[in-house]
């Protein structure tokens, strides 16, 4: 396990940046795209021409020349790709410099979530992407990291959604321009709480806490969809930040858990995970303790303060991640060992 710390200037850069993203209104599901005037039949016309996630050339024809209202038109386009400019050069200076990053068709599926209002609405990103925008937020880069196409979205109550068109979250989706369809489950008539796209890898999974009714659909009115109850997922919803996701070319305004919480939870997880053999416990427990050697650094409050908010369940659950964690940190992170050692 190694860790890259960013320095001051870098930081700095990616707070700019995020300062920048969390002022848009809404992020582009399409890229900046160019404007060309074109002459047909001895006029002048207008054209917009961009991209949608699948790589489809979208046209929008802005107008004829000749019409005062194109005039309006065109300033607004091309103020729209210099303010897409400015945000690309942030995002492809803290891709290069290491800072963690989604794909494209990530990045525009998270942006239609956004644009939806759902993370501002109680919707909360949790899985590897909040992991990897958790290290941007430490000022810190993991190796190995684990990589995954998978975007998790989660909320503890009802999220109250700015903007949901006819046909629910599904439909939302497919707004990126990608094909979008339910998973089906292995009960014949369950209601699906996955989506997917055709051909691809990537995933969007709905979840939410329960007790009572685990790995069984909740019914999530408020996006006309359903989402899969997760025991223990609490503990990961206590408490949240505002962070961003960084893309090629757009970065996108997003709610994430609190760091020290998302530790413990990934420690809980490897003892709650089925499978001695099962890959996903030791990516839990390597999250984990990057998280631990990352905030023992310099926010080591940020861990000590989910440590004291604990309840006895939570700790019982953790002991078994804490030990395996052990072996990541005992060398090189005294500090985030003795703190293992001390949940162990």
């Amino acid at each position: 396990m190694k860790l890259k710390i960013f320095d001051i200037s870098l930081r700095t850069a990616y707070a700019q940046a995020k300062e920048l993203a969390a002022a848009q209104q809404a992020v582009p599901l399409r890229t900046a795209g160019t404007v060309r005037v074109e002459e047909r039949s001895g006029q002048r016309f207008a054209y917009r021409y961009r991209y949608d996630a699948a790589g489809k050339r979208i046209t929008e024809y802005l107008g004829a020349l000749s019409d005062e209202a194109t005039a309006s038109k065109l300033e607004q386009a091309r103020e729209e790709i210099k303010d897409q400019a400015t945000i690309a050069q942030y995002s492809q200076q803290l891709r290069k410099i290491g800072f963690y990053s989604a794909d494209n068709s990530t990045l525009v599926t998270v942006a239609s979530l956004f644009n939806a209002g759902i993370f501002g609405g109680g919707g909360v990103l949790i899985g590897t992407h909040a992991f990897g925008v958790i290290l941007n937020e430490l000022g810190v880069s993991a190796s190995p990291f684990p990589m995954t196409e998978d975007v998790d979205v989660a909320r503890a109550g009802r999220i109250e959604v700015a903007a949901l068109p006819e046909g629910g979250l599904l439909n939302l989706l497919k707004q990126t321009g990608l094909p979008f369809h339910e998973v089906p489950t292995l009960k014949r008539g369950a209601p699906s709480t996955s989506y997917k796209v055709r051909g691809r890898k990537l995933r969007v999974d709905l979840l939410v806490p329960t007790r009572t009714a685990p790995y069984k659909a909740v019914p999530l009115p408020e996006l006309g969809a359903h989402a899969m109850g997760l025991p223990y997922l609490e503990y990961l919803l206590k408490a949240t930040i505002q962070s961003v996701l960084i893309g090629r070319d757009r970065i996108v305004p997003i709610t994430v858990p609190h760091p020290g919480w998302f530790c413990l939870h990934k420690l809980a997880l490897f003892s709650l995970r089925t499978g001695a053999d099962n890959p996903k416990r030791e990516k839990d427990v390597f999250q984990a303790a990057v998280l631990a050697a990352a905030l023992t650094r310099e926010q080591d409050f940020l861990l000590n303060e989910a440590i004291v908010g604990m309840d006895k369940t939570l700790r019982a659950r953790l002991k078994l991640g804490a030990k395996r964690a052990l072996k990541y940190l005992a060398d090189d992170y005294p500090e985030a060992a003795q703190i293992m050692e001390s949940l162990a």
